[in-house]
């Protein structure tokens, strides 16, 4: 009984796993036999590397927060026949993986693109390149503004009712009710938003890898990549590892202490209309942005239905290949996500509420957050070369591939798991304890009830992010390992657009069901 009760919980295990292999990982990079490049003998081409990755991050950032802002605000405004089209669109973009964001922007701003066929019909014959800055931010922007949208709709329809009929009855103008309305909840959600869309674009991969246009318009990511994969150069890899590493934490303990806002009640705005939605300038301003935003991202979620047609033709050994490995990848990372997700959650709920330790719970809730800082292929070449010296090196890729996908999943399944966790302890926590009902069975009788919808919602989103995901795959993908997003970039590189378009089809078909399945769990009665 003794023994029983000094075990440690499976949270700290799951926690002391992920800092081991982070640590051990980086460690067995960074001592790999062979020539160590100091930090001052890579320093131009690092600088080179870290200018190009902060200044697209950083426009990337500023333009998807413009225009995702400006229709959120348009949308909230606004009540209109093709409303719900339009958030369908925003919708759909935000799941859209990002090997196939590029496929989009070829299909629409690509030398054989819709807009290089419209704009030679208007006879101008100067040929638009997408490669560099131009392409990257479109991608970026594609990908972003939308989230950003969606984000920021919900708590500008949020605002108390009460605020809007003390608005009409003191006659706000459109910039009072945007000064006193609007902008609070702007200020609240923006910062962490920022740094959220700011973190992805930093470390953006397949859109730079395939955007860029050549070395010297290289993220730090692909920097990494690029050493390990064509120069095996692991020193440095480590060395840009290691920086990436030291900005990306930064980054994340700014945004996890940027969204740390208390909750705040209110009543839902229902029926009523904004004083504003009147106004003839505003009215003309909603219009443009509208349009100019549904212009920007339709064509380009668009240009995947084009694949309809040439379905048939993909179809065949390699593709039946790839598809059934990114299913079994998805699923075991999936489940790799939840579990562990759920083993941090529990913890974490068991240092809060039962042992009254908030600084160790908040350690937790952190551990999360820092495997979106951690360099992902440096990781997974720090702990392939540790593990080929115990298993077959040719069989270790298909080990790491769901490992690393169901690592970076764990972020978005605590966000899911955690609350309901401590909802549970809230509610039935004393009774249980009372009854004697702990470990497994605590979670079956007291948690399940109530989790069994948001870890249906987390498994079915760490799916759709592993299934459509182009990143590790590109270290060890080749013709014993493929999946449907390798399969995709391998034919965007042979310029095969039509078998490329079908690919990307198939994966966003498949990730916007997953992604509606979660949405629904996560918003369906318990």
């Amino acid at each position: 009984m003794m023994m029983a009760r000094k075990l440690p919980h499976p949270g700290s295990l799951v926690a002391f796993a992920i800092v081991a292999l982070v640590v051990g990982g980086f460690l067995a990079l960074a001592t790999v036999g062979g020539e160590k490049p100091t930090l001052l003998s890579i320093g131009p081409y690092l600088w080179r590397i870290l200018a190009f990755s902060i200044i697209q991050a950083a426009l990337s950032t500023i333009l998807s927060l413009v225009l995702g802002t400006a229709l959120a605000l348009a949308l909230a405004r606004r009540r209109f026949p093709a409303r719900d089209m339009i958030l369908a669109l925003l919708g759909t973009t935000m799941v859209i993986p990002t090997i196939v964001a590029v496929f989009a922007v070829f299909a629409v701003y690509g030398r054989s693109g819709w807009m290089a066929d419209m704009v030679s019909l208007l006879g101008w014959k100067d040929s638009f390149s997408i490669f560099g800055y131009p392409g990257i931010l479109i991608a970026h922007i594609f990908l972003n503004a939308p989230f950003v949208a969606r984000i920021l709709l919900d708590p500008l329809n949020f605002v108390p009712a009460e605020h809007w009929r003390l608005a009409s009855a003191f006659g706000f103008t459109p910039a009072q009710i945007f000064r006193h309305l609007d902008w609070p909840v702007l200020h609240a959600e923006l910062p962490g938003l920022a740094g959220l869309v700011f973190l992805l674009c930093f470390k953006s991969f397949a859109i730079v890898l395939a955007l860029g246009g050549g070395p010297s318009r290289s993220t730090l990511e692909v920097a990494i990549y690029e050493a390990l994969k064509i120069d095996l150069d692991f020193g440095r890899a480590a060395w840009l590892s290691l920086i990436q590493l030291v900005i990306c934490l930064t980054l994340t303990g700014l945004l996890t202490w940027a969204l740390k806002r208390p909750p705040t009640s209110h009543t839902v705005r229902g029926l009523i209309r904004r004083p504003d939605a009147r106004d003839g300038r505003l009215i003309i301003l909603d219009t443009v942005v509208l349009v100019a935003g549904t212009l920007f991202i339709a064509p380009l979620a668009l240009s995947l239905l084009s694949g309809l047609s040439h379905i048939a033709n993909v179809i065949d050994a390699d593709f039946l290949q790839a598809f059934i490995t990114s299913i079994v990848i998805a699923v075991v990372a999936a489940a790799i996500a939840c579990i562990l997700a759920l083993a941090l959650a529990s913890a974490a709920r068991r240092w809060r509420i039962v042992l009254r330790s908030p600084r160790i719970a908040a350690f937790y809730d952190f551990l999360p957050n820092t495997l979106l800082a951690v360099p992902p292929f440096a990781l997974t070449a720090g702990l392939f070369l540790m593990a080929r010296r115990l298993a077959d090196p040719s069989s270790i890729g298909i080990v790491l591939l769901p490992l690393m996908n169901g690592l970076a999943a764990i972020p978005f399944a605590y966000r899911s798991l955690a609350p309901r966790l401590l909802t549970t302890e809230e509610r039935y926590g004393r009774v249980a304890a009372s009854l004697g009902i702990t470990g497994l069975k605590k979670l079956t009788i007291m948690d399940w009830p109530l989790l069994k919808r948001p870890f249906g919602a987390a498994f079915a989103l760490a799916m759709a992010l592993s299934f459509g995901d182009f990143g590790i795959i590109a270290l060890f993908g080749g013709q014993e390992l493929i999946t449907l997003p390798y399969l995709l970039f391998e034919n965007l590189g042979a310029y095969r657009l039509d078998e490329a378009s079908a690919i990307g089809l198939f994966i966003v078909l498949v990730a916007f069901l997953l992604a509606y399945v979660s949405g629904r769990l996560s918003h369906a009665g318990d």
